[in-house]
């Protein structure tokens, strides 16, 4: 996406994490003004989970912005996936449209455990025939801001359902990704 400064007629809010005691949340850092276009590919916001659909942003070059930061653009969560330069004092940012979640970590031994954002992609959903009954197994992936790491074996609730942290992936500096599983009767 090549653009020019007249080209910059989209409001995106740049976002920050920021912890307050035990809780973590995006908070506005500041205010850009972009280039947006939606994507027709799928952004891989996740090495383990299902892609989400995509927007490119193009922004002047002026502060500092990393993939720690994410972008809130009419009014949906983007979760920033690669940015690189483009023209001369320009930024082009790729990202994902998500929908963050509320999560309280560490579940099970504390009822007000860590609060945070994360994001919940599939997985694999698998169905087990069993006498008398049947069981849904939901394997999906919690991706998560850097600063928030989960423990294996331990349970994190979101959208109001309990998950078992079952397989991290924290090697990447920005964010981790956690396979959870939910298993529920038919």
């Amino acid at each position: 996406m090549s653009t020019t400064g007249s080209n910059l007629d989209q409001a995106v809010q740049v976002l920050e994490l920021r912890r307050d005691g035990d809780t973590y949340a995006w908070e506005k850092a500041r205010r850009t003004w972009a280039a947006a276009e939606q994507d027709a590919r799928k952004n891989l916001f996740s090495s383990v989970g299902i892609g989400a659909h995509g927007v490119t942003f193009t922004i002047r070059k002026s502060r500092p912005l990393t993939l720690h930061n994410a972008f809130r653009w009419r009014g949906r969560f983007c979760f920033l996936t690669s940015i690189v330069d483009g023209d001369p004092g320009f930024q082009v940012v790729k990202a994902a449209l998500c929908d963050p979640l509320d999560c309280i970590k560490d579940a099970d031994r504390a009822p007000q455990g860590c609060r945070f954002p994360g994001v919940l992609t599939e997985k694999y959903v698998g169905h087990e025939q069993l006498d008398p009954h049947a069981e849904v197994t939901g394997d999906l992936v919690l991706v998560t801001p850097k600063a928030v790491a989960l423990v294996p074996g331990s349970w994190v609730i979101a959208e109001d359902r309990y998950f078992l942290v079952r397989v991290p992936h924290e090697l990447d500096p920005f964010k981790n990704e956690y396979e959870i599983r939910r298993r529920e009767d038919c």
